[in-house]
């Protein structure tokens, strides 16, 4: 009998782990001469303002940069993928049974002074599942939770889902305090956040700034927290950041362009900080008009589009060098990854091929949507360059950021989606979201969509249901070709970091975001004299 992936994680998490940190010993990045200093404040510039507060609503990286500071998950994914310990301390598979067992530790309490038990966790389970805009990529099989002990709550599925474990690593793991939501309602929650971290919200200039301070009720005694304040300005302008970080105004940027950090690293006195354990995507999504007159419903089109952008030009030209050309939807070097697909190279002539045999030899005029928060203007520019050179024309459309996460980008269906998603251990779910006919119902970005095919809905599925890894990967693999070689559903512009942050070299990762999976660990970040 294959090795059970479920038997494999229990084994895991049966090992006992320090909480404060992952179990191996953390590279550091920065300056590591001189002691860590206690106290002080530190400052990382952002470049817009955050539509979501509440742990279940979180959805951009910005979003997950700032409330990491108060908000907790009950895993956390070690060095080499794996699930390790963190709120919770074991989570158990039955897939005959078709359950999780999640068993949380016993001395865990939120900044407002109230005790994580299992009456809590049974409440942020129920609530995520019935009140997130993303319940449906992880809780999607989830038929009921029950309390089972005063530290233990078991998850009950309708069918077996492989995926729980790594789950409970992202949102649907974050811990909001019931005590707060019962005493101040929903709204309150949606502007106030209240978790087990390290810091908690003293400040908030809405558009301009957010203070926070030391969580002085944090539970976690093993853990230093240096820093007795952090601070978010806003910051939109990236030479506006620059001077700031030059001057000393703010100790780091989050989400700089690679041209900013290059030219930072180039000035010296500073490095960049990424996160380890995921990269990101750039991806193009091909939409389809739902009044079904659209030319991306043509496959050939939609390769056309593929072959007619050079993404290695766009990596060494626009991102110096700091991103790659990746022709999938996987990560290299990851058991995500198929070698059999193929992709599409840089091939304009091939592109228009491709236009004369679909009936566009003309060309046609479609759009591209982007959220204001990321930094794509660059590649957006580029990519309406290379498609003109092949007859298609292209509308550039920003969209305002508060709205983009929570509504528009789930109503686009006249065009395409420049988006950048972080890929980690979360890839099946991830498929599931964006590509499965799940995606209807669901936040993916194929919602309005009708390219949702048959069989490449089964591969995911049954990757989601496989109860060993070799048949797990194995539908995994099936489905990326799929996605890239057969339907071609999306182009993978650029790949790189999830997470960058440029800092000065006084500010030391020992593991806030170096070595975070989906959230960052602020005791994990200091200051070296």
């Amino acid at each position: 009998m294959k090795k059970l992936l479920v038997l494999f994680l229990i084994l895991v998490l049966a090992f006992s782990v320090v909480a404060c940190s992952p179990s191996e010993e953390p590279g550091k990045n920065g300056q590591t001469s001189g002691e860590p200093v206690v106290g002080g404040t530190l400052r990382i510039g952002v470049q817009s303002e955050v539509a979501n507060v509440a742990a279940w609503r979180l959805r951009s990286p910005q979003e997950t940069l700032i409330w990491s500071a108060i908000y907790e998950p009950l895993f956390k994914m070690g060095a080499n993928g794996e699930v390790v310990p963190y709120l919770a301390k074991s989570i158990e598979a039955d897939p005959e049974n078709l359950t999780y067992t999640v068993t949380l530790r016993e001395d865990v309490y939120f900044s407002d002074g109230s005790h994580l038990d299992a009456d809590v966790l049974l409440w942020n389970f129920e609530n995520f599942k019935e009140n997130s805009q993303i319940a449906g990529r992880y809780f999607s099989d989830v038929e009921s939770f029950e309390k089972t002990g005063d530290y233990t709550v078991v998850i009950h599925l309708s069918r077996w889902n492989s995926q729980m474990p790594f789950s409970l690593t992202e949102n649907p793991g974050l811990m909001y305090s019931k005590k707060a939501f019962d005493e101040h309602g929903y709204d309150w929650c949606m502007e106030n956040p209240v978790g087990t971290g390290p810091y908690k919200l003293e400040n908030w200039v809405f558009g301009e700034s957010k203070t926070l301070v030391k969580n002085e009720n944090y539970w976690n005694k093993d853990a230093t927290v240096y820093f007795d304040k952090i601070e978010f300005p806003v910051i939109p302008e990236e030479m506006t950041a620059q001077a700031a970080l030059l001057s000393g105004d703010i100790d780091a940027f989050y989400g700089p362009s690679n041209a900013t950090m290059a030219e930072m690293l180039e000035k010296g006195g500073f490095h960049v900080t990424s996160g380890k354990l995921r990269s990101r995507i750039i991806f193009l999504i091909f939409g389809s008009d739902v009044k079904g007159d659209s030319p991306l419903e043509d496959v050939r089109v939609r390769q056309a589009i593929s072959y007619a952008i050079d993404s290695e030009a766009i990596a060494k030209n626009i991102d110096k060098g700091l991103t790659y050309a990746c022709r999938q939807y996987a990560v290299p070097d990851t058991p995500f990854y198929n070698p059999e697909i193929e992709g599409y190279g840089y091939d304009p002539e091939k592109a228009k091929q491709l236009l004369k045999e679909a009936g566009y030899e003309n060309g046609f005029v479609t759009t591209i949507y982007v959220g204001l928060d990321n930094p794509f203007e660059d590649y957006m520019v580029a990519i309406q360059g290379y498609l003109k050179e092949v007859g298609i024309g292209v509308n550039l459309v920003y969209q305002d950021v508060s709205l983009w996460s929570t509504k528009t980008m789930f109503e686009i269906d006249d065009g395409m989606v420049l988006i950048g998603h972080g890929f980690g251990a979360n890839l099946v779910n991830q498929m599931a979201d964006n590509f499965s006919k799940r995606a209807v119902d669901g936040s993916g970005m194929l919602k309005l969509s009708k390219l949702h095919p048959d069989d490449l809905h089964e591969e995911i599925m049954a990757a989601i249901s496989a109860t060993d890894e070799e048949t797990m990967y194995k539908h995994v693999h099936a489905a990326g070709k799929m996605i890239i070689d057969k339907y071609c559903l999306g182009y993978p512009v650029v790949m790189g970091p999830f997470a960058n942050v440029l800092m000065r070299e006084d500010i030391v990762d020992d593991h806030w975001i170096a070595h975070y999976s989906d959230f960052f660990d602020y005791t994990g970040v200091y200051r070296v004299q």
